[in-house]
C-alpha cells in the first residue's frame, strides 16, 4: 500500500482521539473525576482503539513513526486532550515511588493503553502478517452475509464507538454444552470448509468453535443454524487479547426471505478498509472511513480475496471460469 500523505504522529493521534474518544469527555476538563465506571470503561475501550490504530495500523502504513509505549502515549494524549488526565492515575502521582500492586492503582484507561501497546508491540507493524503460531484461540468471529451475496451483516458500536464490527464471542470451555457438541458432530460431517493457513487439526475443539459461532449468529440476528452455510474458516489474529488468535468464519443465509436484516453492501465494505487512516482536509487531518471498520482489518485480506474469486467472477456470467469454479464449489 503507497500512502502519499505522510501524517505525523500528533496529528494521527489527534485526529483518532477527535473522533473516537471526544464524544465521550466533558466539555469543560476538570480535575474533578466525576465519571462512573460505565463512562470510565466507555474511554478505556476508545483509548485502547487509538493505541491500536496509531501504534499498528497507522505505523504499518508509514513505519518511520515512532512507536508509543504507555509512558510516552500517556503523556501525549494528555496534552492533546487535558480532559483524559482524570482517566491517568499515575500522572496525577505526586511522588516516584514504586508501586506495590500496579494492577490496582491504575485506571481503566491506564489498563487499557497498557495492553493496546503489548498486542501492538507482538502484532509488530514491520511484519506483512503477525506469526500466530502456538497462539490460543479466544474468540470466533462471523462475517455474515445474504443468500444474494451482495450485502453483509455488520454491527454499529458493538465493540468501539463509532465503529462498525463483525458479529463476535469469546471463547472459553464453557460455552458449549455437550448436547450442542454432540449435535454438532452429527452435522460437522457434512459441513467442507475451506483450507487455509490453520495451526493443524483444530479436532474436537473445531465442533466447539461452530457450534459457539452458529450461537454468537443466533443472538444477533435470530438465526437459526438451519438458517446458514459455513462457506469457510480461518485462524487470525486478534486486537483484544496479546497473543491470542480468532477463529474465523464466513457464513451465508440460506433464507431469502431474511434478507432485510443485511443493510452494507460488501463492495463498499472492502472498499472502506483500503487506503490511508488519516487524510487532510483543508488545514485539518481527519480519519477516513478505515478507522470506522478497523475491527474488520485483520479480516481484510481473506475477505477481499473471496469477493474478487466468489463475486466479481460470477458477476461475468458467461466468463470461462464461471464453470469450473462452480464445479469446484469455490464458493
Amino acid at each position: 500500500m503507497v500512502v502519499s500523505d505522510v501524517c505525523p504522529t500528533e496529528d494521527a493521534i489527534l485526529a483518532f482521539l477527535e473522533y473516537l474518544v471526544d464524544p465521550l469527555l466533558p466539555e469543560n476538563s476538570s480535575l474533578r473525576d466525576t465519571s462512573s465506571q460505565s463512562q470510565k470503561k466507555s474511554v478505556a475501550k476508545q483509548v485502547h482503539a487509538v493505541v491500536l490504530l496509531y501504534n499498528y495500523y497507522h505505523r504499518k502504513q508509514q513505519p518511520h513513526l515512532r512507536f508509543e509505549g504507555f509512558e510516552s502515549f500517556c503523556k501525549l494524549v494528555v496534552i492533546l486532550r487535558p480532559a483524559l488526565l482524570t482517566h491517568l492515575k499515575l500522572l496525577l502521582r505526586s511522588d516516584d515511588s514504586e508501586l506495590d500492586d500496579l494492577d490496582k492503582q491504575i485506571s481503566l484507561t491506564e489498563k487499557a493503553v497498557m495492553d493496546a501497546c503489548d498486542i501492538a508491540k507482538t502484532l509488530d507493524a514491520s511484519k506483512d502478517v503477525p506469526i500466530t503460531e502456538g497462539w490460543p484461540i479466544s474468540k470466533v468471529v462471523v462475517f455474515l452475509i445474504d443468500t444474494k451475496k451482495e450485502k453483509c451483516f455488520l454491527q454499529f458500536h458493538f465493540i468501539t464507538q463509532g465503529v462498525w464490527s463483525m458479529i463476535e464471542k469469546d471463547f472459553n470451555n464453557s460455552n458449549c454444552v455437550s448436547e450442542t457438541v454432540i449435535e454438532g458432530k452429527r452435522k460437522a460431517k457434512k459441513i467442507k470448509l475451506t483450507k487455509g493457513p490453520v495451526r493443524g487439526d483444530l479436532g474436537a475443539d473445531e465442533l466447539s468453535f461452530q457450534q459457539l459461532a452458529f450461537s454468537a449468529v443466533k443472538e444477533a440476528t435470530g438465526f437459526n443454524e438451519s438458517d446458514l452455510t459455513i462457506l469457510g474458516s480461518n485462524v487470525v489474529y486478534t486486537l483484544s487479547k496479546e497473543k491470542t488468535a480468532a477463529r474465523f468464519y464466513m457464513m451465508q443465509s440460506t433464507q431469502p426471505k431474511k434478507d432485510d436484516k443485511f443493510k452494507n453492501p460488501i463492495k463498499d465494505v472492502i472498499h472502506s478498509l483500503q487506503g490511508p487512516l488519516v487524510t487532510r482536509n483543508l488545514q485539518q487531518r481527519i480519519v477516513t472511513p478505515v478507522v470506522k471498520y478497523f475491527h474488520l482489518l485483520p479480516y481484510a485480506g481473506i475477505m477481499s480475496d473471496w469477493f474478487s474469486r466468489c463475486v466479481n467472477l460470477f458477476s461475468d456470467l458467461h466468463h470461462p471460469c464461471v464453470l469450473k469454479y462452480k464445479m469446484k464449489d469455490a464458493c
